[in-house]
This record gives C-alpha cells, sequence and structure tokens, in this order.
C-alpha cells in the first residue's frame, strides 16, 4: 500500500486547550464544560469517524451498482470509565439514512462498509462499534 495522504494536528493544554494544525488550516478550542465556540475530543472523534465512513459507504455504493445516492451518517461517541481506577473507553455508535433504501438495506451497505472504513479497521477489537440505520424511503 501507498501513503495517500499525512495530516498533523498539535494540542496544548489537553482537554482544556487548543488544538491546531501547523499550517494554520484548522484550529479548535476543547474543554470539558460544554459552552459556545468549543468542543471536545469526542466530538472530534465523531466528525472524523462520520465522514470517513460516509466516504467509503460511497465505494461500497458504487460497487454494488447503486451510484453515490444522497446519505448522512451520524456518529455518536460516547465517553465511558471509572476515574478513580484511571479506566477510561470509548463507544461509538454510528447511524445511517440513504435517501430511497429501506433501513434493512442501509444496515446491510454499512455492514460491508464497515470493512472499508479506515476508521473501521483502526478501533475494531479496541471499542465497541454499534450500527444502526434509518430509513432514507
Amino acid at each position: 500500500m501507498s501513503k495517500i495522504s499525512t495530516n498533523t494536528v498539535i494540542n496544548e493544554g489537553g482537554r482544556e486547550g487548543l488544538s491546531y494544525a501547523p499550517n494554520k488550516s484548522f484550529e479548535v478550542k476543547t474543554s470539558m464544560t460544554p459552552k459556545a465556540g468549543y468542543t471536545n475530543p469526542e466530538q472530534l472523534f465523531a466528525a472524523g469517524f462520520s465522514a470517513c465512513f460516509n466516504s467509503a459507504l460511497t465505494f461500497v455504493l458504487q460497487k454494488e451498482g447503486l451510484g453515490d445516492l444522497k446519505r448522512s451518517m451520524r456518529a455518536e461517541v460516547s465517553l465511558v470509565g471509572d476515574a478513580k481506577a484511571l479506566d477510561f473507553n470509548l463507544e461509538v455508535t454510528l447511524i445511517g439514512k440513504i435517501e430511497g433504501l429501506s433501513k434493512e438495506k442501509t444496515l446491510e451497505l454499512m455492514k460491508i462498509t464497515d470493512s472499508v472504513c479506515p476508521y473501521s479497521k483502526a478501533v475494531k477489537g479496541n471499542i465497541p462499534v454499534h450500527l444502526e440505520a434509518e430509513t432514507g424511503e
């Protein structure tokens, strides 16, 4: 395999800090406390995972002869754990909707996509990922 791209982001201050790209193309403030203009690592992970999964779904749709249907992918990322035990983990639920397709067909295509998406491959066996679908009919 050949490398397609490499991206760099630097964080200063952890959850109460700033993350930015050295080339100034991206900057986001993070906070544990929900407030306007700030995000958290779980939202960033949800954005990346949902975008990557939705893109990988493009290839699956094309392979299945369905073209590039309008679709959305919602990622719900939960931080779970026990602070006293210093044991923290993530859980992810991906909820897909593809225009014109049933819930069952959408879920079938999402299961195939789960074996294509680089984020899915990266977390496989490490964190629970639940796939759900909504009807696009």
